[in-house]
């Protein structure tokens, strides 16, 4: 079991040495907003589209495809379920705060965060099962978390949330990956240059953004503590016992416990900043969660790869 620990804890330290260089790139003036808002659309746009598709450029098989399903419907358990419980446990007084905090216990950094150690601990089937995973997380951010950071003003485009890029990618990944149809090595190659930023790029993102965060406006907040103790103990640990229940395959286990133990997503800041009146919060939140994440990301991921 120790071996588990260690080797995540050791993963995810490699990641956030990445981070501690974008943090003194920010504090020493050589990123920016505008600089890390580019890295952030190259990573939406490019990066994580091409990392889907080239990651589906594999044989098809029936159990790798069967537990894509797998991956596919678990998110969907563990989505519905983060929903219950951060409208059960989360009650801050302040109706914005409240919709925040909620946020950040049902949408996981899967994609910025979980994608790295995903491909660190499993190779390329992680971004497999993995891109599954982020699917349902960008359906249920674009529908359940529009609604419930915008109110009413959140309009549901089901045009905005088909043309998403995430949503783009693993459909296009799918059209290849579904008959057969392998990629030129014209195509592929470049492709597989651009998937490899995958890992840097959203380090330094996490490392800018934390050299930017004013910590006060969340560690005096009882909401936050319990809303982070739910992000990254309590949906893990429900996914762990689920999969463990389930008997599911290791690597599927392992992909769900690492996607649903990563801190708030990125896009709590991203729509918080368009739909929300509290423009400073969601960013503290995100990098607080981001920061707790080197201590409970090993201990919840390592005990799963141990347990499985």
């Amino acid at each position: 079991m120790l071996n588990s620990f260690l080797t995540v804890g050791q993963q995810v330290v490699y990641l956030f040495v990445i981070v501690l260089v974008g943090y003194v790139l920010g504090k020493a003036g050589l990123m920016n907003d505008k600089v890390s808002l580019g890295m952030s659309e190259l990573m939406l746009y490019v990066v994580i589209p091409t990392m889907t598709i080239v990651s589906f450029q594999r044989p098809r098989e029936a159990e790798g495809f069967r537990n894509f399903c797998i991956v596919t419907a678990m998110a969907v358990v563990i989505h519905l379920a983060s929903i219950a419980i951060a409208h059960l446990a989360v009650r801050d007084p302040d109706d914005q705060k409240r919709r925040i905090y909620r946020f950040s216990v049902v949408m996981s950094n899967c994609g910025f965060m979980g994608f790295p150690l995903e491909e660190a601990m499993l190779g390329p089937i992680g971004i497999f099962y993995g891109s599954a995973y982020s699917a349902v997380f960008n359906v249920v951010g674009w529908t359940y978390g529009l609604r419930l950071l915008s109110g009413a003003k959140g309009k549901l485009s089901a045009r905005s949330l088909l043309l998403n890029p995430g949503i783009l990618g693993i459909a296009i990944a799918l059209a290849l990956y579904l008959p057969g149809i392998r990629l030129p090595g014209l195509l592929l190659t470049p492709m597989t240059y651009l998937s490899s930023l995958n890992t840097p790029v959203p380090m330094l993102v996490v490392g800018y953004q934390l050299s930017r965060v004013d910590f006060r406006a969340v560690l005096g907040s009882r909401s936050f503590w319990l809303a982070a103790a739910l992000r990254l103990l309590v949906v893990p640990a429900a996914a762990l016992g689920l999969c463990l229940a389930l008997g599911l395959d290791r690597d599927v286990l392992t992909v769900l416990v690492i996607a649903a133990s990563t801190p708030a997503a990125a896009l709590l800041t991203m729509m918080a900043n368009k739909y929300s009146p509290e423009k400073a919060l969601p960013s503290a939140v995100v990098a607080a969660e981001t920061i707790l994440s080197v201590l409970t990301m090993p201990v919840v991921v390592g005990l799963a790869m141990a347990l499985a």
